[in-house]
């Protein structure tokens, strides 16, 4: 038999197995390349090569950029990618200030932190000191001596009740209805004080005292000051007292 004969008789391969042969080529292909891409993130997240070596802090305010390096200090050297949100909210939260925390990695070794605080509601002045207070009866910040003009920045109500400051009952009302005003209204503030939980007084800074009571009814109380902010009405804007302690009808003295 000639070679014509012979290459006459020779088969073409059947499509089915084609496609077989090809399929297997893709999945090994594709094995391979997961293969390697596991063997990239194992070496990205154990590999010593690439430690954290810079952090960079966003959104802060009265924490300062100190603080939060000494915070997180411990964490310099740790490979990159086991420095997760979790950590870094756990040394973070030790500051009251700190409300949320999150946290994203930049290659090679950045970490990048950035931070919600809880907003100053009040300021106690004590023994030469300034201390903010958040909603929750909490001190956020303490600017001592010369660093008291720097609270000036802040719109915080004085609690200047000696009362207050002695009953911790009494001062966390008063923080609580501080946390209840919107930040425009809280900006018009210039102290708050009470004598008990039921008497909250808030005085304006154009001299207008605001009869609050309880901090029952909060949200009420809270959108029917805004609205005596916010009104042209003679008998709120020449009132000396403004009682909205029952907040569907407030008086004025």
């Amino acid at each position: 038999m000639t070679a014509d004969s012979e290459a006459a008789l020779e088969f073409p391969e059947p499509e089915a197995v084609g496609a077989r042969r090809r399929r297997r080529r893709a999945l090994l292909t594709l094995a391979v390349a997961c293969a390697g891409l596991l063997a990239l993130v194992a070496t990205i997240y154990f590999s010593p090569l690439l430690p954290l070596r810079a952090v960079e802090i966003h959104g802060n305010e009265l924490l300062t950029d100190q603080q939060a390096q000494e915070l997180l200090s411990d964490l310099y050297g740790e490979p990159v990618a086991q420095v997760g949100t979790g950590k870094v909210r756990e040394r973070l939260q030790e500051q009251n200030v700190v409300a949320e925390v999150s946290s994203r990695v930049e290659l090679p070794g950045t970490l990048h932190v950035d931070i919600v605080e809880h907003p100053p509601v009040a300021e106690v002045h004590q023994d030469g000191d300034v201390l903010l207070y958040s909603e929750r009866g909490e001190v956020i910040r303490v600017f001592a001596g010369a660093e008291q003009l720097e609270a000036e920045t802040y719109a915080t109500a004085e609690i200047s009740s000696e009362a207050a400051l002695e009953d911790e009952a009494v001062f966390g009302t008063i923080v609580s209805v501080l946390g209840e005003l919107p930040p425009d209204a809280r900006a018009q503030l210039d102290s708050a004080t009470a004598d008990s939980i039921d008497s909250v007084q808030l005085q304006l800074e154009d001299g207008r005292t605001i009869v609050w009571g309880a901090d029952e009814r909060g949200e009420e109380k809270a959108a029917v000051l805004q609205a005596i902010l916010e009104s042209s009405e003679r008998a709120f804007n020449r009132a000396e007292v403004i009682d909205i302690s029952t907040p569907s009808t407030p008086v004025t003295r």
